[in-house]
C-alpha cells in the first residue's frame, strides 16, 4: 500500500502521470486513510481527479467523502491566506518589518495546487525584538501574551494560532542555534521579499528554512507527509528557477544539517519521485528510511532518535 500511495502522490504533484494499478475498493479507503493521516487529503484528491481519465475511479461514497474534504481545505485556506495578509498589514502599521514562514508562503510554490494545501499555523517572522512583540499582542490578548524562547502567541482568532517569531532556531540546541543566527543574519534581506500581497522569504532561503523548520518539529514534535511536500515544492521551484551560485551542501555542513538533509533528499527520491538535478546534496538511504518510517509511524521510536540524535535529545531535557 505504501508504494501505491506514493505513486498518488506522485499523480497529484505531477510526478507520474498513472498509478501501477487499479486499486481495489477497500484499497481506496485505505489510501484516503493514509493521506487524512499524512495531511495530504487536498492533494491526494487533485491526483484522485487525475486518475478518473484513466479509468481508475474512486468508490462513489468515497469520493463524494473526499471531495468536501478537500473543499473544506480549500475554504480554509482562503481564509488563512486573508489573516496572513491582515497580520502583515498590522505589523507593517506598526514599524516592524514581518514575513509569512512556512504555511501560507510555502503555499505559493503549490501552483495549481496551492489551496489544497493543508493548512495549520500563520508564522510570521519579523526583525523585532521580544519586548517590541509583546507591546504588540498584549491589548489584542487582553492584558497577556504566551511567549517561549522564540515567538509570541497572538490571539487574534479563536480557531488559529498566529505566532510572532522573534527568532528562528533549530529547537533545544544551543550551538546549532548559534550558527543558523549567523547564517541568517548574514542572509537577512532574503527574509524579507515581497510577492503579491504577501513578503515571505525567497525561494532560495527557503531551501535552508524550511528544512531547518521539518528537523526541529521531527525531533520535538510529529511532522508528517504535508512538511515533506512543502520540501519538495521548494527544491522543484529553486530547481526550475536555477541553483547557479549557491553551494547548498556547503551551508547544510556548516550549519550542521547535512546528515539530515541527506536523508530528506531519499525521502524526496522515494515517495515523490524527485530527479537528481533538483537535489541540494546526495540522498542517503540509510538516513532517509529513519525518517520515513517515523513519519508513516505518526511517532517517534525514542530509542531509536536516542541513538541518532543524542546531542539533541540531551538538550532537550533542559
Amino acid at each position: 500500500m505504501e508504494k501505491l500511495f506514493y505513486e498518488l502522490i506522485q499523480v497529484s504533484t505531477g510526478q507520474l502521470d498513472c498509478l501501477s494499478r487499479g486499486p481495489e475498493p477497500e484499497e481506496w479507503q485505505e489510501l484516503h486513510e493514509m493521506a487524512r493521516h499524512q495531511h495530504m487529503i487536498g492533494i491526494c484528491y487533485h491526483g484522485v481527479k487525475q486518475l478518473f481519465e484513466f479509468g481508475l475511479r474512486v468508490p462513489q461514497d468515497l469520493v463524494i467523502d473526499w471531495m468536501a474534504e478537500a473543499e473544506t481545505v480549500q475554504e480554509s485556506n482562503l481564509v488563512m491566506d486573508q489573516r496572513s495578509v491582515k497580520v502583515l498589514q498590522m505589523m507593517a502599521e506598526q514599524n516592524i518589518r514581518a514575513s509569512i514562514l512556512m504555511g501560507q508562503g510555502i503555499a505559493r510554490d503549490y501552483g495549481e495546487l496551492r489551496s489544497l494545501r493543508y493548512p495549520d499555523h500563520i508564522d510570521i517572522c519579523t526583525d523585532s525584538s521580544l519586548e517590541r512583540l509583546l507591546e504588540v499582542a498584549n491589548p489584542i490578548n487582553d492584558g497577556y501574551s504566551d511567549s517561549d524562547y522564540r515567538l509570541v502567541h497572538l490571539n487574534q482568532w479563536n480557531d488559529v494560532d498566529v505566532r510572532l517569531h522573534y527568532e528562528i532556531g533549530i529547537g533545544k540546541n544551543p550551538l546549532k542555534n548559534k550558527r543558523i543566527r549567523q547564517w541568517l543574519k548574514k542572509n537577512q534581506e532574503l527574509l524579507f521579499v515581497k510577492d503579491g500581497d504577501m513578503v515571505r522569504p525567497s525561494v532560495r532561503l527557503n531551501v535552508i528554512l524550511v528544512l531547518i523548520e521539518i528537523y526541529w518539529k521531527f525531533l520535538y514534535q510529529r511532522i508528517t507527509l504535508r512538511e515533506m511536500t512543502d520540501y519538495f515544492f521548494t527544491l522543484r521551484k529553486v530547481a526550475a528557477s536555477g541553483k547557479k551560485g549557491v553551494d547548498y551542501e556547503k551551508i547544510l555542513r556548516k550549519i550542521g544539517l547535512l546528515s539530515f538533509a541527506q536523508g530528506v533528499m531519499w525521502v524526496m527520491q522515494e515517495v515523490y519521485g524527485l530527479k537528481e538535478e533538483a537535489l541540494v546534496t546526495m540522498p542517503s538511504e540509510h538516513e532517509g528510511s529513519f525518517i520515513l518510517k517515523d513519519i508513516l509511524a505518526g511517532k517517534h521510536h525514542i530509542l531509536h532518535l536516542l541513538m541518532k540524535y543524542p546531542m539533541e535529545l540531551l538538550f532537550s531535557r533542559f
